[in-house]
């Protein structure tokens, strides 16, 4: 009888040119069990007392033994001779197939962590899985479409899908297995049903942050001048159409923002400012804001500033009265760390946080033997997150009912 024992190792991915990961097995140990006999639970403990780790390590088996002290030994003892075992069954009882469908040279950044995430995720899970890339290069119908027909050749158990574009969607008609989109809402998308949308709602954000607002106070609203930053103003305007004041912060803008405040202190005077730009431009016109002996009442901000690097950029400076709405909620702390080790951010960044509760709910899915790491629900195809405001304290983000002590 021989018992092999994997290495708590992370395994070194080697991705060939279709980004297929090598099938190269990960290093290993093996203990050899020589003694033909069983070893029952009198006989381990013996073994355990004895301090014959080897001996014990050897001649547990897994599927025999249910004491749940053996079993504890058994992770201890394989821990203390550098073997890593699996103290859980695979209740799927096969391989874990997952599929990525991304156009690398579109979405930058998340080709790197959007892998990142799911690999921590799977490692998390302690699980058999085969996982595979699909490159569609860009978001045109032609070239989802060969990838879509691509994924369908093959045996998938579900799909991770990276895009951004509405009209991307649609190349996804003919794939029949579930799909999980992480960076889009479905609102004004008509999708099939085996298609699952976990995109942050920023209308329900600013929903919320308007329950905040200074009411004696004009609101005014500063836009990034990309698309989010224009979605994310229009929706303000959709909320009060009657907006006192709104520019659109080009780079150069953003830089010289304290000449804006001197033109417009007035305005901005005991008002209530829909900060819609991303964090190194909020840190420049948060930096200048402070400056100004009339401050507003409110500078409120969507999902795009709940960040790390803003409360650098921002420290020294008075901001005790920035509101922003946050959708990333706690989860399991092991995945946590895992992404970590993988460099994936899961606390603060919203298309990583969504990719692995898209994963979360479709293993779940699977086999509820899996508990869930995440607390979000699904409502129709489109998760639905929980809102929580925040307010910068001693350099760090609380709650906003919160005071540090």
């Amino acid at each position: 009888m021989k018992i092999r024992f994997l290495l708590l190792l992370l395994p070194l991915f080697l991705f060939a040119e279709e980004n297929v990961f090598s099938d190269i097995p990960p290093a290993s140990i093996e203990v050899l069990d020589i003694n033909p006999e069983f070893c029952d639970d009198k006989c381990l403990f013996y073994l355990s007392d004895n301090k014959k780790l080897f001996s014990f390590v050897a001649r547990f088996n897994k599927s025999l033994i249910e004491d749940d002290e053996l079993h504890s030994l058994m992770e201890v003892y394989s821990r203390e001779i550098g073997i890593y075992y699996k103290l859980r069954f695979n209740p799927l009882g096969k391989s874990l197939e997952v599929a990525l469908l991304m156009p690398k040279k579109i979405i930058g950044k998340y080709s790197a962590t959007t892998i990142d995430t799911i690999l921590a995720y799977l490692f998390s899970r302690d699980i058999d899985f085969r996982f595979k890339i699909f490159d569609s290069l860009d978001e045109g119908y032609d070239s989802l479409k060969k990838s879509v027909d691509e994924i369908s050749d093959e045996r998938f158990h579900f799909v991770i899908a990276i895009l951004f574009n509405k009209d991307s969607i649609s190349a996804l008609d003919s794939i029949d297995i579930p799909i999980y989109v992480p960076t889009m809402t479905n609102k004004d998308i008509k999708a099939r049903s085996n298609i699952v949308f976990g995109g942050i709602d920023y209308e329900a954000q600013i929903n919320t942050l308007m329950t905040k607002i200074n009411t004696n106070g004009a609101i005014i609203s500063y836009n990034d001048d990309s698309s989010l930053g224009s979605t994310l103003g229009n929706i303000v305007k959709s909320f009060e159409p009657n907006i006192f004041f709104e520019q659109t912060i080009t780079n150069k803008i953003a830089a010289n923002f304290s000449n804006s405040i001197k033109e417009s202190k007035d305005i901005l005077f005991d008002g209530n400012i829909f900060l819609n730009t991303p964090v190194v431009k909020s840190g420049l016109l948060l930096s200048q804001l402070d400056v100004s002996r009339k401050k507003p009442a409110r500078i409120l901000s969507t999902q795009v500033n709940y960040n790390p690097a803003l409360l650098s950029l921002v420290r020294g400076n008075d901001v005790s009265n920035v509101i922003i709405a946050n959708s990333i909620s706690k989860t399991e702390q092991k995945l946590v760390e895992y992404g970590m080790l993988l460099s994936s951010d899961l606390q603060y960044d919203w298309v990583n946080y969504s990719t692995a509760l898209g994963m979360d709910i479709f293993l779940n899915d699977m086999s509820s033997e899996f508990n869930r790491y995440f607390i979000e629900s699904f409502s129709g195809n489109q998760a639905s997150y929980n809102i929580n405001l925040y307010k910068i304290q001693d350099g760090i983000f609380v709650n906003f009912d919160d005071e540090v002590q």
